[in-house]
C-alpha cells in the first residue's frame, strides 16, 4: 500500500495566479505517484478572484490528475473544518507549502500542537519566503510572527525542505543550523524526449524580451522597465503575468510612459502554463530580476522555449554566463543588466542561435536530475 500525503496547498489547478508553488506542486505529484497518494487541500477559486472555478465539485474530494483534491472556500474555512480534512484524509505526512500562511499553515501547525490532529510527519516549505529579498517586503510583520513562532515552539521538531543550498542557509539563518533539513531541489515536467525546435530569427539591434511572472515588489518588474532606458536598438517587452499588486502595477505604467519611442511594452495578461513554453519560444530573451526566488520554475520553462536568461543572483540559477545561457547579475549592478541587454540586441542570428541552443541544453539537463527525484523521496519516506 502507497504512503498517503496530504499537502495544504493553498492553491492548485487549474489556478494560474498562484505563481510556482502551483506547479512545484503538480510535478511533484506528475513525478512520485507511482510511489505514494497525495492529497490536495486547496481554494475553490484562483487568487484574488470572487467567484469559484467553474465545473469543479467543492468540500469532497476529487480526482484531479494523479492526485485527490479537496477544493473548498477558503473564507468560510474554519479551524473545525481544517481539523476535519486533515482527519478523512488518514494522511499521515503532511506538507505544508508556506511559512507565513495562517489558513494552511498556521492553523494545521496549531492543531497538530494541541494533538487535535495526528500525523507521524510534518514537513514545511518555505518556498523563498526567507530570501533577504522576500523578508524585506513587509519586513516588521514578519519579523514579528517569526519571533512569535520561536517563543511558542510552532515551527519545532518538524522537517524543513530546502529546495537549494541557499535556502538552507536562509532557513538555518533564522532557525539554527541545528533543524531537521533536507535539500530536495523542486522537480521539473519530463523534458527528455524534447529536441531543440526553436524557429524564432534575430536580427542586429533588436530584441524581443519577455517578463513572465506575478506583478508584485518581488519580481522586480519596475526595475526591469527602468532598465530598458537607456538600451539602443528597437526592444519589446511583453509583460505576462496576473496583476497581484495594482499599487505597483500603476507604477510600473508610469515607468512604462518615460521609455523611449525605440522601446515599446504590452501587457498581454496571464498565460496559461500549457503555452508557457510558446511563449518562450516567440521571444529571444527572458529578464527577471527578482529579489528571490527558492527555485523559478519559470526559469527553468525558459530555458526549455530557447531563451538565454538575464536574472538577479537572488535565484539558484547561478553561473549563466559562465554556462554561455545567459546571465545572474548583482540587483545594484544595474549597469551589468543594461550592459547584458545590449549585448542581446547587438547579437545576430547565428550568434543568438548559438546562446539559444545552448540555453535549451542546460535545462534539459538541469531537469529532473537523479539525485532531485532522490532528495525528494527521501522527504516525503
Amino acid at each position: 500500500m502507497k504512503k498517503k500525503v496530504l499537502i495544504m496547498a493553498g492553491y492548485y489547478l487549474p489556478s494560474v495566479k498562484g505563481g510556482g508553488p502551483i506547479q512545484s506542486i503538480k510535478n511533484i505529484v506528475d513525478n512520485l505517484s507511482d510511489r505514494f497518494d497525495f492529497y490536495i487541500v486547496a481554494a475553490d477559486r484562483d487568487l484574488g478572484d470572487s467567484k469559484p472555478f467553474e465545473n469543479i465539485e467543492v468540500d469532497k474530494w476529487v480526482q484531479v490528475g494523479k492526485a485527490n483534491v479537496y477544493y473548498t472556500d477558503i473564507s468560510i474555512l474554519n479551524w473545525q473544518k481544517t481539523k476535519m480534512i486533515i482527519d478523512c484524509s488518514q494522511c499521515k505526512v503532511m506538507y505544508l507549502n508556506s511559512f507565513f500562511d495562517y489558513k494552511f499553515t498556521i492553523v494545521p501547525l496549531v492543531l497538530y500542537k494541541l494533538n487535535k490532529v495526528y500525523v507521524n510527519k510534518i514537513i514545511v516549505a518555505p518556498r523563498g519566503q526567507f530570501s533577504p529579498g522576500a523578508l524585506g517586503l513587509k519586513s516588521k510583520k514578519k519579523k514579528l510572527f517569526i519571533n512569535a513562532s520561536k517563543l511558542f515552539g510552532l515551527y519545532k521538531n518538524l522537517l524543513w525542505h530546502a529546495t537549494a543550498d541557499s535556502e538552507k542557509e536562509h532557513i538555518q539563518k533564522i532557525f539554527g543550523e541545528e533543524i531537521n533539513i533536507i535539500v530536495a531541489n523542486n522537480l521539473t515536467a519530463n523534458y527528455s524526449d524534447l529536441t531543440y525546435d526553436k524557429n524564432l530569427e534575430k536580427s542586429e539591434g533588436e530584441l524581443r524580451i519577455v517578463f513572465v511572472s506575478r506583478i508584485h515588489p518581488k519580481k522586480n518588474l519596475k526595475q526591469a522597465i527602468q532598465l530598458l532606458q537607456k538600451i539602443n536598438g528597437t526592444v519589446i517587452l511583453n509583460i505576462y503575468g496576473p496583476i497581484e499588486d495594482s499599487e505597483y502595477w500603476d507604477d510600473c505604467k508610469r515607468e512604462i510612459a518615460l521609455l523611449p519611442s525605440n522601446v515599446k511594452v504590452v501587457y498581454q495578461g496571464i498565460v496559461n502554463h500549457e503555452e508557457i513554453i510558446i511563449v518562450f519560444k516567440n521571444h529571444h530573451v527572458f529578464l527577471l530580476p527578482t529579489l528571490g526566488e527558492n527555485f523559478g520554475h519559470v526559469i527553468s520553462e525558459a530555458f526549455i522555449g530557447g531563451c538565454p536568461v538575464i536574472i538577479s543572483d537572488q535565484t539558484p540559477w547561478r553561473g549563466l554566463e559562465e554556462a554561455q545561457v545567459g546571465w545572474d547579475i548583482e540587483l545594484n549592478c544595474k549597469q551589468k543588466f543594461i550592459d547584458s541587454i545590449q549585448e542581446c540586441v547587438d547579437l545576430n542570428n547565428e550568434e543568438f542561435k548559438k546562446l539559444s541552443k545552448n540555453a535549451f541544453l542546460y535545462g534539459k539537463k538541469r531537469s529532473n536530475r537523479i539525485e532531485d527525484l532522490e532528495n525528494t523521496l527521501i522527504l516525503f519516506e
